[in-house]
């Protein structure tokens, strides 16, 4: 992955704090430079079942609690980083395959 797709995935994951500030979710700039990004995306998606769970469990004790837009919106961040590490691997496996649909001719 190049610095800007890693970046555009890790500002998913950066959320403003109140003391602005910035605090990550998760450091996938660190995980990128020791594991390939398909294990990162797996481990986003680990995450997304485990945040998963814990929405169900806020909505089931009440569906007013404000927790609830926290989850949601961790959530739709960590799904986003999961589209740009896995669309830039789309896009580098899609140039791979036109170059060779393109060379039989």
């Amino acid at each position: 992955m190049n610095s800007e797709m890693i970046q555009a995935a890790q500002d998913y994951l950066t959320v403003a704090t109140e003391e602005n500030g910035k605090r990550r979710i998760i450091d996938i700039d660190h995980l990128l430079k020791r594991h390939p990004s398909q294990e990162v995306a797996n481990l986003l998606k680990t995450m997304i079942k485990e945040k998963q769970q814990t929405l169900r469990d806020l909505i089931l004790t009440d569906k007013t609690k404000p927790e609830i837009d926290e989850v949601v919106a961790i959530l739709f961040r960590i799904t986003m980083a999961i589209k740009t590490i896995e669309g830039e691997k789309e896009v580098r496996d899609g140039g791979r395959a036109k170059q060779g649909a393109g060379s039989g001719v």
